[in-house]
């Protein structure tokens, strides 16, 4: 399941994408290994590692695609604050005012930077700012 705040893009992942094209994920992560094969376009961000794509690219094809800003998810997160990404998780379990994700792709949790910019700065914790790509 996907969700997005209202005044952003929505994002999909595999999965997602799998349902809309009713092709099955296999197929599609098999499709992005090979390098002639057009279907799959290039993900629109990489998160943690994870590939995700504006939702608008399948549902409106042709239409002009958002800009994204620059995402993070709990490994660039842990990278920021020098940490290992699961603290980054114990974080929510604590509920220690650790900012709400911004989107959500299946398990998956999504921020931009700002909102961690502000919590290093409320809890004194040191932060690495990524620069901007």
């Amino acid at each position: 399941m996907t969700e997005a705040p209202q005044d952003r893009p929505e994002l999909v992942g595999l999965p997602d994408i799998a349902e809309i094209t009713g092709v099955k994920v296999a197929t599609l992560r098999s499709w992005r290994h090979r390098e002639e094969f057009d279907k799959l376009p290039d993900a629109d961000a990489v998160i943690s590692g994870t590939p995700v794509w504006l939702k608008a690219r399948w549902s409106n094809p042709g239409e002009p695609l958002p800009e994204l800003p620059q995402l993070v998810g709990v490994k660039e997160i842990g990278a920021m604050f020098d940490i290992d990404p699961e603290t980054v998780t114990i974080w929510f379990k604590r509920n220690n005012g650790a900012p709400e994700a911004e989107w959500k792709v299946g398990r998956m949790r999504i921020w931009t930077i700002p909102p961690w910019a502000e919590f290093a700065k409320r809890t004194g914790r040191p932060i690495t700012l990524p620069s901007s790509t």
